[in-house]
């Protein structure tokens, strides 16, 4: 018979995508309550979210929004899963300490500024999300380092830095963690 357990997924620091039948501090966000565990395929690109509180969706196709998304603004769909992966685990609901909301964890202003109504919306959050990386890409002449330290740390971080990754220890793991799962699923 198969046993029933939740699911718990998050990242290492070295990058890599945990599952856990408990929480922990590399796995801290329940991904699913159900019969035996999903594969890791699934974990990295989840077929399917379930309904966002709030939202008129219901279930929504991660990897058809990503591919689409990427598509249109000329972007890396596995970037765009990478992004995710790191920010929130795949979660639509995640919100930091400092106010980051949904899958691509934005920040309320951000998420004005590029029109960004509902935050916690799949679609809505990886739309926002993809429009300001790409124009960071832009700002940063497509210097992916730099556009992925702006993306955590604020381009004006970047900016007062020389146009370097700011010294910041959290934004110094970041990048590389983002690359990591990038290639990762560029080889997959």
């Amino acid at each position: 018979n198969p046993a029933e357990a939740q699911v718990y997924v998050g990242t290492s620091s070295s990058g890599s995508i945990v599952l856990s039948n408990f929480a922990s501090a590399d796995a801290p966000k329940e991904l699913l309550r159900a019969p035996g565990a999903p594969s890791q395929d699934t974990v990295a690109h989840p077929p399917a979210l379930p309904p966002v509180a709030g939202s008129n969706a219901n279930a929504v196709d991660l990897d058809a929004i990503v591919l689409r998304i990427a598509q249109e603004l000329e972007l890396s769909p596995h970037l765009l899963h990478a992004v995710i992966a790191v920010e929130s685990a795949y979660d639509p609901r995640a919100e930091s300490p400092k106010g980051a909301q949904g899958l691509m964890q934005l920040m309320p202003a951000t998420a004005r500024r590029f029109g960004v109504r509902d935050p916690f919306d799949p679609h809505d959050n990886v739309r926002g999300g993809a429009q300001y990386l790409k124009s960071l890409l832009v700002q940063f002449n497509g210097d992916l380092q730099l556009a992925l330290a702006a993306y955590n740390a604020g381009e004006n971080a970047v900016a007062r830095h020389g146009n370097r990754v700011p010294p910041f220890a959290e934004t110094r793991k970041y990048v590389p963690k983002v690359i990591a799962h990038m290639r990762r699923a560029e080889r997959s």
